[in-house]
């Protein structure tokens, strides 16, 4: 995949809703040029005016989410996976889009700072998942003790790995915690 494909992509259906690119691969490069594909990103932001769904895949940096934070204000639902270069990529998405509902992260380098950047937010979103990150217990601990009326899950995979987290499921519920979460589940 190229940036001029997905910029051609952008400029030649500007009424799309639904924009998923699945770059197969870690942190992939544009193919010819070896670039991130942050231009690419940011022109279906900028073009797609209408755009609610966007799954970004691929070598971005933190532009690419200063872009989807600057241009992406209807984007309800967003899945990165091996993508952002810094905590500062959540920071722009969760100042920017505005009406994000349901956010999935996974294979990503953020961590405690990053997440933490989200506590003004979360309370609006439906959830927010994170999958083989850089969070530990404490900062998922310090979201569950300044948002008691949310639901924070975390999972670890790994016993031997006493401050990480592997997976963190952070959502909202009338009804509070589950009460048939597996063993491998730590509500906080």
């Amino acid at each position: 995949m190229t940036n001029a494909a997905v910029i051609a992509m952008s400029e030649n259906c500007p009424d799309l809703l639904v924009f998923r690119l699945c770059i197969m691969g870690r942190h992939r490069p544009d193919r010819i040029t070896g670039a991130p594909m942050d231009e690419g990103f940011g022109a279906i932001v900028m073009n797609c005016k209408r755009l609610t769904r966007l799954s970004v895949s691929g070598l971005l940096t933190d532009k690419a989410f200063a872009y989807i934070g600057g241009h992406g204000k209807l984007i309800k639902t967003l899945s990165v996976a091996f993508a952002g270069n810094s905590d500062m990529s959540l920071q722009h998405v969760f100042e920017g889009c505005t009406r994000l509902q349901k956010l999935e992260v996974r294979d990503s380098p953020f961590g405690d700072k990053g997440l933490l950047s989200g506590l003004n937010y979360f309370y609006n979103m439906r959830f927010f998942w994170m999958n083989s990150c850089r969070l530990t217990v404490k900062g998922c601990g310090d979201v569950a003790q300044q948002m008691p009326n949310l639901v924070v899950e975390v999972m670890k995979e790994n016993e031997g790995e006493m401050d990480t987290v592997d997976k963190l499921y952070l959502y909202r519920s009338l009804a509070g915690p589950r009460e048939d979460a597996p063993s491998f589940v730590n509500i906080l």
